[in-house]
């Protein structure tokens, strides 16, 4: 009967791991698909995107906190699902609930969001940035 036992300490165990693969590659597409959202990736010329900084493109917040440093993040805020699209200087702030967030790591500054921004993956093509 071990085996009964062990079953539903087993399961969630292997889901959650499951799911922490899963995110550590795509963290943000995992993160929109569950929400059943189709993200289309976001362009946007480097020198657009001011140092110290960020520029909300589509469904992405592209940020330059320090010059040449470049990171990418969904706009959806973890807290209840808001779209974050509100930039002052180095930080973004969701407009439905005031959660402010770090744009060099994604973190809180300022609840009542708990979590950090999703990130989301940056690349760049010549000049042009893409976030996806």
């Amino acid at each position: 009967m071990s085996h009964h036992g062990a079953s539903p300490d087993t399961h969630p165990s292997c889901s959650r791991r499951m799911f922490l693969l899963g995110t550590a590659t795509t963290f943000a597409g995992a993160v929109l698909a569950a929400c059943g959202g189709k993200e289309t990736p976001a362009s946007v010329e480097a020198q657009d995107v001011p140092v110290g900084s960020a520029v909300v493109v589509g469904n992405f917040i592209i940020a330059q906190p320090t010059s040449g440093v470049f990171h990418a993040y969904s706009t959806v805020c973890p807290h209840q699902g808001a779209k974050v699209d509100i930039v002052e200087g180095a930080t973004v702030r969701c407009p439905k609930h005031n959660s402010v967030f770090d744009i060099e790591d994604g973190s809180v500054i300022e609840g009542p969001a708990r979590d950090p921004l999703h990130p989301a993956d940056l690349s760049a093509e010549g000049t042009t940035l893409t976030a996806s």
